[in-house]
């Protein structure tokens, strides 16, 4: 009577849920199927109650009826959970797979090997379907608590599949009681009907968990991530103690050890297939970020940081023939101002792609900010001059931006290390700046060297 009502109460809170329009429709087919499955549960005790009590012949009703709800079960708990695709909807049947293998070698080793006649009070063919269908149902409870998300609580589906466990449990050790011919409510049996019918009653009270961003840490790293394993050792674990004792193993032991082993074999095959797409994309996104980090996101130019430690480089290997340069856009303002931010931004672009155009692969540009940029050349002896002015001629022709020719123009400021001079890219950087400054004031499209004669303070 006491689990009779722990199942419908569970059966009427699952059933007000599966109305509730808030859910998802799968969730709320879960929850249909809970109540369904609740409901069956709390009938079948009625049935095998009254059987108890002089009407033997509910008692056949009452395990079809048990059998059902052990069905309705494993679909409930799918339903309510997350929805997988591809290799992991594949990984999580290849579990159920051997995880099922595993608890059908238990249960022949246990309860259904030699057995003929009725078992627990019923034929042998309704205990054998029982059988299989709590098999299906404890593996389906099994993957889905490895599955659970750490540190969330305690989820309605968690519950539910930990009921599930505990009801397969107690009917193969009832069925076992019978098959030694003990008594059903050995070993606890009793107590295990009423917890697991408390166990489903609280659960129609719980929340449904919801996928969050801990994906690969339910997946991978849950506190009962080896949970579809065991069952596997556990059968191992006996078939070797039957080989040490009888010296011999029944040959369908032996069938469904090698498919639970094979089936867990090409699950961690698929498992390494997805750890190696996984590490693809995180060198994909590590890469992406650092590109980020060291380059303008608008013209793609390696930034102020990424310009400084490259031209440090280079500076402890040479130090004769290079020279920095700063470039200060002249006319960008008023394209700004007419044309818009966007049509200043396109400016920037084509800008950048004519300097990196015009200089090698060795020779280093950098936007610096706003319409300044920074650049370090290379093996120019007394050619860094030349350089610069190809660079402005480059820059002075027109463009065509946002539907208008528009021409702009630059000054550049240049600066370079004497030989033994000491210094680094810092100092070098201040010269070009001054030096930029000064050919500004001179005039639009004017290159400066930087003097040190007249701006020591700078040097």
């Amino acid at each position: 009577m006491i689990v009779a009502s722990a199942s419908g109460y569970a059966a009427w809170h699952y059933r007000r849920r599966a109305r509730q329009t808030r859910d998802a429709r799968p969730i709320r087919i879960g929850y249909a199927f809970g109540a369904v499955a609740c409901a069956a549960w709390s009938v079948s005790n009625l049935l095998m109650l009254a059987a108890t009590a002089g009407l033997p012949a509910l008692n056949g009703a009452g395990a079809l009826l048990s059998m059902v709800a052990a069905a309705l079960v494993p679909a409930a708990v799918l339903l309510a959970g997350h929805r997988l695709r591809g290799i992991a909807a594949v990984r999580r049947v290849l579990d159920v797979a051997a995880v099922s293998g595993a608890v059908f070698a238990l249960a022949w080793e246990y309860v259904l090997s030699g057995v003929t006649g009725r078992i627990g009070g019923v034929p042998e063919g309704y205990a054998i379907a029982i059988v299989a269908v709590l098999m299906l149902g404890s593996s389906v409870a099994l993957v889905t608590l490895s599955e659970s998300a750490p540190n969330r609580g305690m989820s309605a589906q968690q519950v539910l599949a930990g009921a599930a466990l505990l009801q397969a449990a107690t009917v193969m050790l009832s069925l076992r009681n019978d098959v030694v011919g003990g008594p059903w409510y050995q070993h606890g049996v009793g107590a295990g009907y009423v917890l697991g019918a408390w166990a489903t009653a609280v659960s129609s009270r719980l929340r449904i968990s919801r996928p969050g961003a801990d994906v690969m840490e339910r997946l991978v790293f849950g506190p009962w991530a080896l949970l579809p394993y065991l069952p596997v050792v556990i059968a191992v674990g006996v078939a070797a103690a039957r080989e040490a004792r009888d010296g011999r193993l029944n040959p369908v032991l032996v069938w469904l050890l090698l498919s639970s082993f094979s089936l867990v074999l090409i699950r961690q095959f698929l498992t390494l297939i997805t750890v190696g797409r996984m590490a693809v994309v995180l060198e994909a996104q590590k890469l992406a970020l650092s590109h980020q980090a060291h380059h303008d996101a608008l013209t793609g130019l390696p930034n102020r940081v990424a310009f400084r430690a490259r031209a440090a480089e280079i500076l402890t290997r040479r130090r004769a023939g290079v020279c920095a340069m700063m470039l200060d856009l002249d006319g960008f303002k008023p394209v700004n101002d007419t044309l818009g931010h966007a049509a200043g931004d396109e400016v920037l672009i084509v800008v950048a792609q004519r300097l990196t155009a015009e200089l090698r692969e060795s020779d280093l540009v950098s936007r610096f900010g706003g319409d300044e940029f920074a650049i370090l050349v290379t093996d120019v002896g007394g050619g860094a001059d030349a350089v610069a002015q190809r660079l402005l001629r480059r820059l002075s022709e027109p463009m065509t931006v946002h539907g208008a020719e528009v021409t702009i123009s630059g000054s550049i400021g240049l600066a370079a290390l004497r030989s033994g001079q000491a210094g680094g890219i810092s100092s070098l950087l201040r010269q070009a700046d001054t030096a930029m400054y000064a050919a500004k004031a001179s005039g639009k499209g004017v290159v400066r060297w930087f003097e040190p004669d007249i701006w020591p303070a700078s040097a």
